[in-house]
């Protein structure tokens, strides 16, 4: 048989079983495998909202799979399973193996053990991660070809970015999509906004991160909760600015090497993490209802 009885299973249990497991050994991978970069940390929080929907919904009446549906699930499972193994070799991903593969195989392992408990509620979450790997994968190959799709974006960053720069009083030269400007101990500083520095990865991570949201809590889906995801577009662009900033300050502070490489390096996921913690926090509390710390005198039996 590919289903184990329900019997002998507890949605509940497994849902926070699966959960821990899922988010210490994507920490493992990041610590020991992968460099830390931007998108490990990216799909990092893609699986922590994923492990959140699975937590919430586990909270519900589980909903199964019937026999048929439960061997494609499988099927499919194993399939994803195979992939992430190939991805590298067809040059789908790339070298050297990081999370993004082990998203895949992950997700893959998912599916197949609530394929086998018929947990059907359980399925779109745990494959909300492959989709978004596969999503940024394919959206990269597009990109090796097509820079005109952020190209829009890059004047308007630097324009903005400048303008605020301005203000603070650094008083940039500005040429295309590079501006410049003289740091404190008298060294340039020039910086060259591209297309990965207009903050189109941010923007996809909170996208995919909305989708999980909307499906996932069907009761946050309001005119009000449409507002707030502009807002949340707002607030992740505004970031990256905040990102280009920081940046170029620590340049005019610090010199063009050390310091500011640093800061080019770990700002970006620092500032980005922050604000998706503020918002989906305030998202979570407000429209969804959840309540992650106890209230002050708050007794519960």
């Amino acid at each position: 048989m590919l289903s184990i009885p329900y019997k002998y299973c507890n949605h509940t249990t497994i849902a926070k079983i699966w959960s821990i497991f899922a988010i210490i050994s994507l920490v493992l991978i990041i610590w020991y495998v992968s460099a830390g970069t931007y998108f490990e940390f990216d799909a990092l929080g893609v699986w922590i909202l994923s492990c959140l929907a699975i937590l919430y919904i586990s909270r519900k009446p589980m909903e199964f799979l019937s026999e048929f549906w439960c061997k494609v699930v499988i099927f499919f499972g194993v399939g994803i399973v195979i992939f992430s193994f190939i991805s590298l070799p067809i040059g789908f991903t790339h070298s050297p193996y990081s999370i993004g593969e082990y998203s895949i195989l992950l997700s893959g392992i998912g599916l197949i053990l609530f394929g086998m408990l018929k947990f059907r509620s359980y399925i779109f979450p745990v494959l909300i991660p492959f989709i978004a790997v596969a999503g940024y994968s394919s959206y990269e190959l597009f990109l090796r070809n097509q820079d005109w799709l952020t190209a829009p974006l890059v004047p308007v960053t630097t324009s903005i970015s400048v303008t605020i720069l301005r203000l603070i009083g650094l008083n940039p030269v500005v040429h295309d999509n590079i501006f410049s400007f003289m740091s404190v101990s008298g060294e340039t500083i020039s910086l060259t906004i591209v297309s990965d520095c207009t903050g189109i990865m941010s923007l996809g991570t909170f996208t995919i991160a909305a989708i999980i949201v909307l499906i996932s809590f069907p009761v946050s889906f309001t005119w009000k909760s449409m507002g707030l995801l502009i807002v949340g577009y707002l607030g992740t662009y505004a970031a990256n600015i905040l990102r280009i900033i920081l940046i170029s300050l620590s340049g005019y502070y610090f010199g063009p090497v050390g310091v500011m490489e640093q800061v080019h390096v770990n700002v970006g996921w620092i500032v980005f993490s922050l604000w998706m913690i503020i918002f989906w926090y305030y998202f979570f509390t407000r429209q969804v209802g959840i309540q992650f710390f106890k209230k002050r005198g708050q007794v519960t039996g």
